[in-house]
This record gives structure tokens, C-alpha cells and sequence, in this order.
């Protein structure tokens, strides 16, 4: 091979390794970026109908005060969904006082109960209190309560038992119905039956 013939040779190689350096590669890439908003439960419960009225300044509405058997008082709580866009299954638990002879009363009876609702359970006299769990619904089936929408009354009035005679064990002192309203998502959950779904929550 003469010198010419060599040298071009050289320019040759040269080149290809310089092309070879200076390949690139084609590349592309893509991104979603999905949107969501996460809805939420929120309720209220009011007694528009319960007087606080206290001209004596102890605390206890007058219309509440050293009430008789028979004496009815307006207590009338509604449950309100007040979540913008979520709507909601909801509950109503109400504790009432009992008497504590060895064979316990209820203290209160809970009048009128409110279109919708329906007693879920129904709980003896134990440890001084009977507790009840309404849910708006059915027996067998829960109603979703829309967003901004309320229930009726779970009950319009409590009445102080007709069969107390004063001579009862327990009814010194004050006594307290206590209604606790409960609420939650209508979806994700497991359970399909009132019962089911208290249980599922663990609102008990």
C-alpha cells in the first residue's frame, strides 16, 4: 500500500468515528395530570322548638324545670346535611335517663317520631340510661339525605313518663336526653343494611 493510499484510509476511519459521536436519539414524553376534588360529610342538629328560656338563671330551661308525669316538652331535633355537594346517611342515637329501682323505667317518652325515621334499636334500661338509634331510612334499607337537605323531627316532644309516681328510685337531681347525630359517605362502604352499616362505621 503506497502513502496515499494509507492516509486516506485514516481520513476514513476518522470520519466515521466522528459520526458515530454525534448520533442522537429521538425521545418523547407525556404527563396526566388528573384533577379530583374529594367530597366530605357534614351535618348539623338542631332543635329549633326547645325553649332556653331561663328567667331564673340556673341553667335548666323554664319549660324543662320541675316538670310532672304527663308534662310535655317540645324537643324536637333535625338532622341536616349541610355538605355542598355530598350526600349522606344519617342517624339519630338519644339517650334517656332511667330510674334505678330493680326494675328500671325509662324516665322520658319520645312522642311523635318523624316521617322517615325508623328505631333501629331499641336498648333496655342499663347502667341508668336506654338508649335508642333511629336511622333515616327504613329496616332494611338507609335513605340518602341530599346535600342541603334536613330530615323531619326524629321525634316533636318528650313527655315524663305517665307511670312515675314520685316514689321511684333516681329521679332526684337532674336528668338529661341526649341526642347524638351521626352521618356518612353513601359510598364505599361494605355493608348495605342500617344495622350493617353502624356497625361497618363503628359509630357504636
Amino acid at each position: 500500500m503506497n502513502k496515499k493510499k494509507i492516509i486516506i484510509a485514516s481520513l476514513v476511519l476518522l470520519l466515521v468515528f466522528a459520526v458515530g459521536g454525534a448520533i442522537a436519539y429521538f425521545t418523547d414524553s407525556d404527563t396526566k395530570t388528573n384533577t379530583f376534588t374529594v367530597g366530605n360529610v357534614d351535618i348539623t342538629l338542631k332543635e329549633d322548638n326547645w325553649s332556653t328560656t331561663d328567667a331564673n338563671g340556673n341553667n335548666i330551661p323554664d319549660a324543662a324545670e320541675n316538670i310532672s308525669p304527663g308534662v310535655t316538652v317540645a324537643k324536637d331535633p333535625v338532622v341536616t346535611n349541610v355538605s355542598a355537594t355530598a350526600p349522606a346517611y344519617v342517624y339519630a342515637k338519644v339517650e334517656i335517663p332511667c330510674t334505678s329501682d330493680a326494675t328500671p323505667v325509662e324516665i322520658f317518652t319520645l312522642n311523635s317520631i318523624g316521617s322517615g325515621w325508623n328505631l333501629m334499636t331499641d336498648g333496655a334500661c342499663t347502667n341508668g340510661v336506654a338508649t335508642k338509634v333511629y336511622n333515616y331510612g327504613t329496616a332494611s334499607a338507609m335513605t340518602a339525605l341530599a346535600a342541603g337537605s334536613a330530615t323531619p323531627a326524629v321525634f316533636a316532644n318528650v313527655t315524663l313518663n305517665n307511670s312515675i309516681t314520685g316514689s321511684e328510685q333516681g329521679l332526684s337531681g337532674n336528668k338529661n336526653v341526649v341526642v347524638t347525630g351521626y352521618g356518612v359517605q353513601t359510598t364505599g362502604l361494605t355493608a348495605n343494611t342500617p344495622s350493617g352499616i353502624w356497625t361497618e362505621v363503628s359509630f357504636s
